[in-house]
């Protein structure tokens, strides 16, 4: 009797192990089930895109930050490079804000973004700035000293590396006032020309007339040392 009743339990674990994986297994595909259910019932946001542009309106796959002879751009005297490159701002949204990040390892460098007009005569079409600079201002840098970062403004995509031996790898972070067609415009904000053009919203799937805002980025620095730096320029539609 006694063995009988040792064998049914040894039989009886492996199942009641069976079963507990089977549980485990079907928990966990729940959950994951209910995590997928909840990633795809996400609203997306908001479509806003940096398109790089030729003079001509036409899209680049990419910014060309190269300097060019015979073009507009310029190099003086004292070694200073300015570079122009026209960029498309195409939001679902008729305000939006720019943000520039760069490193600092590029003697003097500096930035300016214009907005731009774009006009049509025959089949030329040219983009051109138009009114004055964007302002803004930067969040970390130091304010006694132009491009250096601000020693207790440190990023926090640092903080649990410790300190970087290279100051000028932290890139400053600098952030324009909110630009806006003429219906839209706050005092405070940049007023831009917006080109309508037709396209797909991404959260309704139905048609919808897209802004298209351009700039002209002006890049400068001074070529007397080789150095890298990085540069990035971000855009964030702003809720009204």
């Amino acid at each position: 009797m006694y063995r009988e009743k040792r064998r049914i339990i040894w039989v009886l674990l492996p199942i009641l192990a069976m079963l507990v994986l089977a549980v485990g297994l079907t928990y966990a595909w729940m959950a994951q089930r209910a995590s997928l259910t909840t990633l795809l019932t996400i609203q997306p946001p908001d479509t806003i895109t940096i398109v790089p542009t030729a003079t001509d309106g036409s899209e680049l796959t990419s910014l060309d930050l190269d300097f060019h002879e015979n073009t507009n751009d310029t190099k003086g005297e004292d070694g200073e490079i300015h570079i122009y490159r026209p960029v498309c701002i195409k939001s679902t949204e008729p305000i939006h804000r720019l943000e520039v990040v760069h490193t600092t390892n590029l003697n003097e460098l500096g930035f300016k973004i214009y907005p731009a007009t774009k006009t049509q005569n025959g089949e030329t079409v040219t983009i051109q700035s138009s009114g004055s600079e964007l302002t803004g201002e930067y969040k970390n840098q130091d304010k006694n000293e132009t491009n250096k970062l601000a020693e207790k403004q440190k990023l926090e995509n640092y903080q649990a590396l410790g300190d970087v031996a290279e100051r000028n790898a932290f890139p400053l972070y600098w952030i324009a006032m909110n630009c806006a067609i003429e219906s839209k415009w706050q005092s405070g904000w940049k007023e831009v020309i917006s080109y309508t053009e037709p396209g797909i919203d991404p959260k309704t799937n139905q048609p919808i007339n897209y802004y298209c805002t351009y700039y002209i980025l002006e890049i400068s620095w001074k070529e007397n040392t080789k150095e890298t730096d990085l540069f990035y320029i971000m855009a964030q539609n702003v809720a009204e």
